[in-house]
C-alpha cells in the first residue's frame, strides 16, 4: 500500500476544501505560538472557517466522521465542539 494513500474510509479528506488554509482557521492557534484569542476573535474564526465549510463537497462526510470520533477540538463539517456535542446528546444546534 502506498505510505501517502489514506485508508479508504477516509479517502474524502483528499477533497475537503480546508486542505488550501491553515490548520489554525478550524483551530485556533496553540497556545504556545501567541496570547490566546478573545472570544470575539474566536466567533469570527469559526464563522470564516464555517464558510469554508459550506463550500466543501465532502461537508457530511467530515461531519459524520467527526460525530463518530467525538472529535473534541475545532471546526469539522461546519461544527463547533459545542455544537457536536449538542448533536451526540440529541439536541439540535
Amino acid at each position: 500500500m502506498d505510505g501517502n494513500r489514506l485508508l479508504p474510509e477516509l479517502e474524502w479528506r483528499e477533497r475537503a476544501a480546508c486542505l488550501t488554509y491553515p490548520a489554525s482557521l478550524f483551530f485556533g492557534e496553540d497556545e504556545a505560538e501567541g496570547p490566546a484569542e478573545s472570544p470575539v476573535e474566536r466567533r469570527l474564526r469559526e464563522e470564516k472557517a464555517k464558510r469554508v465549510c459550506a463550500t466543501c463537497a465532502v461537508l457530511i462526510e467530515c461531519r459524520d466522521y467527526a460525530l463518530k470520533e467525538k472529535e473534541s477540538y475545532g471546526i469539522w463539517g461546519g461544527l463547533t465542539e459545542l455544537e457536536r456535542k449538542a448533536r451526540q446528546h440529541g439536541r439540535a444546534s
